[in-house]
């Protein structure tokens, strides 16, 4: 059996902000799945880290900032970088780098010219990468990531500890997720008007509270639009180290919707298949590469996600068993030891390259 390859992977992401963040649990779910191998040697650096030279194979970046400097680059080392997504780049006027990060963008080019191979989270993206990097085609792997295994469904006991905790509805419709433009939390809001009364929505992630950014401003402003406020509850408080909790969460809604106008990726779309709940999701960036068959599909407006959301709240109690099971047996086809064997793959096409 030849020498497993010796990798450096770059754990910045598992400090600081980003560890509660979908690139945390890239980063940590891939070295869980790595470590187990056979054909690899992984080490954990940091960017402070003095690395010798021939002490690695391969360094893997598993994050990039297109508006900072991300990318640190060692002189003679053969670097692997993964680029989850380039969704500012999608849409610039809602995320404006101003000059200081214009200029940034410049330089991240520049050093992404340098790096031997890249990663990336879905088909989807890796058309993003070409098209907004020049990056080229034939030196990225798409590698589609995989939920949280111990997300799983619930025992009606502990859903039902969870809702009285934080003072669910009975009836909901639920969120997982962050604020950002791309996410398109007030045409989720807005569909609301065109769903019965009793139909309510939560949402959930760490940025559901009053803040004096434009993304909060627009959720305030579609709620009183909407006139709903009766019907929204957002819920900043769900640590992501509480998977029982948020498995509850999943398993107590109604349905999942993912709204989204792009995605890198989409992971809450299977972990609501764990935890056996029908998903709604929009046709657009990686989600129906996540959502394949198992998934509702809507535009990303306000009516058209009604209409999908309605269409599942409609479904008769054996339909409903019947979706939900083919939705869970679609969410096991994702697992990161086929992440980790495909980034392994990549790992030696990288260092093929002369």
């Amino acid at each position: 059996m030849s020498e497993p390859l010796k990798i450096a992977i770059d754990t910045s992401p598992l400090l600081g902000g980003h560890a509660r963040r979908g690139i945390g649990t890239y980063t940590r779910e891939l070295l869980k799945a790595l470590i187990d191998r056979d054909d690899v040697s992984i080490t954990r650096i940091t960017r402070r880290r003095k690395i010798e030279k021939g002490e690695f194979d391969l360094i893997h970046y598993p994050f990039f900032d297109l508006f900072f400097h991300s990318l640190h680059q060692r002189r003679g080392q053969k670097t692997i970088i993964t680029i989850h997504d380039v969704i500012p780049l999608e849409f610039p006027e809602q995320y404006p780098p101003g000059v200081k990060g214009s200029l940034r963008l410049i330089q991240q080019k520049r050093a992404l010219k340098k790096v031997s191979w890249v990663l990336t989270d879905s088909d989807y993206s890796k058309a993003q990468i070409v098209k907004h990097l020049s990056f080229p085609a034939e030196r990225i792997t798409p590698v589609l990531l995989a939920a949280n295994p111990d997300i799983v469904r619930q025992s009606r006991e502990q859903i039902a500890n969870t809702k009285e905790k934080f003072n669910f509805p009975e009836k909901y419709i639920l969120y997982v997720g962050d604020i950002n433009y791309n996410k398109n939390v007030p045409q989720l809001i807005k569909s609301l008007k065109f769903l019965p009364d009793d139909v309510n929505l939560v949402c959930v992630g760490k940025n559901f509270s009053s803040q004096p950014i434009p993304e909060w401003k627009a959720i305030e402003r579609q709620v009183a639009l909407s006139n709903v406020s009766e019907r929204v509850l957002f819920c900043p408080d769900v640590e992501p180290e509480a998977i029982e909790e948020l498995s509850a969460i999943y398993s107590g809604a109604k349905l999942y919707v993912q709204p989204s106008l792009s995605e890198g990726f989409g992971l809450p779309i299977l972990e609501a298949l764990q935890c056996r709940t029908p998903v709604v999701s929009t046709t657009r960036g990686s989600l129906p590469e996540v959502g394949g068959p198992a998934a509702i599909y809507a535009e990303p407006d306000a009516e058209s996600l009604a209409g999908a959301i309605k269409q599942v709240l409609d479904w008769s109690r054996t339909e409903r068993a019947e979706r939900v099971e083919k939705g869970f047996q679609w969410s096991q086809k994702f697992s990161w030891d086929k992440t980790a064997e495909q980034t392994t793959a990549a790992y030696k096409q990288a260092l093929e390259l002369s």
